[in-house]
């Protein structure tokens, strides 16, 4: 699988399976996210290629209120941390309004290792 399955493998219960890359659907309910892939670094060796690499990942979170939306993104950030097909760490975390659209957004970056 790739690393964007193993994310969407991972957060798809969390988020009622409403995780889109990038951009979500339109007419999409809410609370829902999407993930976009902010960097990606294979790490290298002298021996050659150990096939690790670290990337940087922001998930963002859109929802109407803002508690319940807290609470979703802790359950992200729990479920982020006990993932068993990559390890990860939540490195940045930023409240927004989004106010045309009348969400609330959460934005989580985390540094996710894989295989």
């Amino acid at each position: 699988m790739s690393i964007a399955a193993d994310l969407v493998t991972t957060l798809g219960a969390t988020l009622s399976n409403r995780f889109y890359p990038s951009v979500a659907p339109a007419g999409v309910t809410a609370p829902y996210g999407v993930y976009q892939l902010v960097s990606a670094v294979p790490q290298t060796a002298l021996t050659g290629t150990p096939n690790l690499t670290n990337a940087r990942f922001q998930i963002d979170l859109f929802g109407r209120e803002k508690i319940a939306l807290d609470t979703l993104a802790e359950s992200v950030k729990t479920a982020m941390g006990g993932a068993t097909l990559f390890s990860s760490i939540c490195i940045n975390a930023m409240d927004m309004y989004e106010d045309p659209a009348q969400f609330y957004r959460i934005s989580l970056d985390f540094s996710v290792w894989y295989y």
